[in-house]
């Protein structure tokens, strides 16, 4: 038993007998007479408070699992029944017979009173006891002015948020004109009915409880590492959701619903309102249009839908996927931000059994949304300047570490802006191939990253000689060896570039190479690319890189042209940015809209803190195993390969790819100028993109392998 849990065990016994003794003197002895008399003359009537102080120490003693802060918390506790006694002391003023705050709260008042006045006092020992409070609790002021507005916000008018909750249907409004056709009947108009608001139940109030030690079923426990032992960070670390009144009344969605379906009546489409779907953002009514109607009239109208309707802009999903009704999503007056709490506190993304789960946000009805980031496997992010482009990135980061642990997953950052993830410096799950561990930083130089990337490319090709060795496909099932085995697992690498266009300006076809590499080949070796640009054009996102990255993110862009280079279809140029987004799921041919989650600075800071307290960056480095292992297993033809090489370069007095390809080294040009550069035969000197060869060095080589 520690020494704490000693401590907090008496303290615990003492706090109920002095509780007893207080409360029930007549069956506590002589003993019980005497503590209550003595703590009454000492404390007053704050004497009844001294137990439960006690008791609670002892509690804080005996579960705390933290006690960094236990002796300033102990001080504190001392400070409350101090602060107390002499409030007591002030209300009685200079009644000695009712004198509540014992002879310790009446000098405490009197030193006071002689010091700054009665004012002064109770100045004094209500900001005391406000600070002791909150340093006991852990509790900050606006937790505190969040509490106090809650008991006194008075009763609004019910809102589509609160009115019945116990059914996934809300109340039918009426509507005159036009009637709709229920959505559980077939589609014939029969007989007019009233539109349906229908609003996905929100998941319960995010559980305070580490979500991951208790409801992510992932078989972490058998990872041993020479790190300390690591603790996934808690929810608790992030903001609570801000419930702002942003729910659209029943009123108002009635009064859009019969002003949209005028509107149309306007411009001579006869439709029906099939059913309402408010989201936190945008609210997306379903109409169904009378027969011969053609859908594309409405798509043309847009527009001038969006002008009748007094937006800014409006979306027409024609059809809507499995129904025989046209969408219309129409921003709401009022917009709500979807806090990441609630994401990775909601049961889809808790019951995700992978490591690579992230939080995207709410879909259009307001239903949480995550997604796996392994079958995708890697994922395109592209959005003008302030769209919500770094805050996405940013959410899936956070995701990653809610769920994984530095030895289950790594990161390759590259931000060539400098702007958003230096925040994550020398967290342990940073990763820079190349580089020892004590080394690794996030990479903000253009020429620095191009030359990781080649060098990630080399783990791919290492790793896939590893998996060969022992005839398994992929990194899950060489960790489910390696943990029968008792062997090292290997870790999934997630590439994260903020910038691409960047990186693009500097090397463009160094670095579209190796991204093209890893995109086609790097999934079953558990590396993962996640690219972001602000400039989707066509030399950024090169067709070679789109091919590969099926999956795709599209905030809102500047132009139609933008957004079919994105996402092949026109619609992101219509989005209200600020978070709003289209997913385009791998597989899909058309986006679904979502409203990313936001993930404030000071949560990121938080997180990060916890994170850097317990690990440094750990990691083993391969490459001089790799290089010995290359030099150990070349084989006569890859040697008679590389003396080829050397011999053109000191015949041309030069050497780069596209002279290795147009003399017969046709895709293993990339691989024979890699080995020229890890063997020292060339260098490219800072300042330049062209190599040098190193003539002399070569010479050597060529004459002791007796080529010369």
């Amino acid at each position: 038993m520690k020494r704490n849990d000693i401590r907090g065990l008496i303290l615990m016994v003492l706090g109920i007998l002095f509780a007893w003794f207080l409360f029930f003197p007549q069956h506590s002895g002589f003993l019980g007479f005497y503590v209550k008399k003595i703590t009454g003359i000492i404390f007053g009537q704050a004497s009844y408070i001294f137990p439960f102080i006690v008791l609670w120490v002892g509690i804080k003693l005996l579960f705390s699992k933290k006690l960094n802060s236990t002796n300033i918390k102990l001080i504190s506790d001392i400070f409350i029944i101090l602060c107390i006694c002499t409030i007591l002391s002030l209300l009685t003023g200079d009644v000695p017979e009712k004198n509540f705050g014992g002879f310790i709260g009446k000098y405490t008042e009197i030193g006071l009173i002689k010091t700054v006045g009665t004012f002064g006092g109770w100045v004094i020992a209500l900001g005391v006891l406000l600070i002791s409070v909150f340093l006991t609790t852990g509790l900050s002021f606006e937790d505190f002015t969040d509490v106090l507005a809650k008991f006194l916000k008075p009763r609004k008018k019910k809102t589509l948020s609160e009115a019945d909750t116990r059914t996934r249907e809300m109340p039918k409004v009426s509507i005159p004109k036009p009637a709709i056709i229920e959505r559980e009947e077939p589609v014939e108009i029969v007989k007019p009915k009233e539109p349906k608001i229908i609003r996905e139940k929100i998941s319960q109030k995010a559980d305070t409880a580490n979500v991951q030690a208790k409801d992510r079923k992932l078989d972490t426990a058998a990872a041993e590492t020479n790190q300390v032992k690591y603790e996934l960070p808690s929810v608790n670390l992030l903001d609570e959701p801000k419930n702002v009144e942003t729910s659209v009344l029943e009123d108002e969605l009635r009064e859009c619903s019969e002003k949209l379906i005028k509107t149309l009546l306007d411009f001579g489409i006869t439709a029906t309102m099939d059913s309402i779907n408010p989201g936190p953002v945008i609210t997306r009514y379903d109409i169904v249009l009378s027969p011969g109607t053609k859908v594309n009239s409405i798509i043309n109208l847009s527009n001038d839908i969006a002008l009748a309707m007094k937006t800014e802009s409006i979306r027409v999903l024609a059809p809507i996927p499995g129904k025989a009704a046209v969408g219309i999503e129409i921003p709401n007056p009022k917009q709500a931000i979807v806090g990441i709490k609630d994401i990775i506190s909601s049961e889809k993304f808790k019951a995700s059994k992978s490591l690579l789960t992230f939080a995207f946000g709410k879909t259009t009805s307001g239903e949480p949304f995550s997604d796996d980031l392994a079958p995708m496997p890697h994922l395109l992010i592209a959005g003008a300047t302030g769209s919500g482009k770094s805050v996405c990135i940013n959410s899936i980061i956070m995701s990653f570490l809610f769920r994984a642990k530095p030895d289950e997953l790594k990161f390759l950052m590259i931000d060539p802006k400098r702007l958003e993830l230096p925040v994550y410096e020398n967290i342990p799950h940073i990763f820079v191939p190349g580089k020892k561990a004590t080394e690794a930083t996030v990479i903000t130089d253009a020429k620095e990253a191009a030359n990781a990337l080649g060098l990630l490319v080399k783990v791919m090709e290492h790793r896939y000689k590893a998996f060969a060795k022992r005839a398994v496909r992929n990194i899950d099932g060489y960790n489910e060896l390696m943990e029968k085995e008792g062997g090292k697992k290997e870790y999934y690498i997630i590439v994260i570039i903020d910038e691409l266009a960047d990186l693009m300006l500097v090397a463009s076809k160094d670095v579209e190479e190796s991204i093209t590499r890893l995109a086609q080949m790097a999934r079953a070796v558990g590396i993962h690319l996640i690219l972001a640009t602000q400039r989707p054009s066509v030399d950024v996102i090169t067709g070679v890189i789109k091919a590969n990255l099926p999956a795709r993110i599209s905030f809102q862009v500047l132009s139609k042209t933008d957004s079919r280079v994105v996402l092949d279809v026109n619609g992101a140029e219509d989005l209200l940015g600020r978070g709003d987004m289209l997913y385009l799921p791998t597989g899909y041919s058309r986006p679904l809209r979502l409203q990313g989650n936001y993930v404030s600075l000071k949560e990121i800071e938080r997180v990060v803190k916890f994170i850097k307290k317990q690990a440094k960056p750990d990691y083993e480095d391969i490459f001089e195993t790799i290089v010995a292992t290359e030099k150990k297993e070349m084989s006569l033809e890859a040697k008679d390969e590389l003396v080829r090489a050397l011999k053109l370069a000191i015949e041309r007095r030069r050497i780069s790819y596209d002279l290795l390809k147009s003399n017969g080294f046709g895709n293993r040009a990339a691989d024979v100028l890699s080995r020229l550069e890890v063997e020292g035969f060339i260098r490219k000197p800072e300042g330049t993109n062209k190599w040098e060869v190193l003539i002399d060095r070569i010479g050597e080589f060529l004459t002791r392998e007796g080529q010369i």
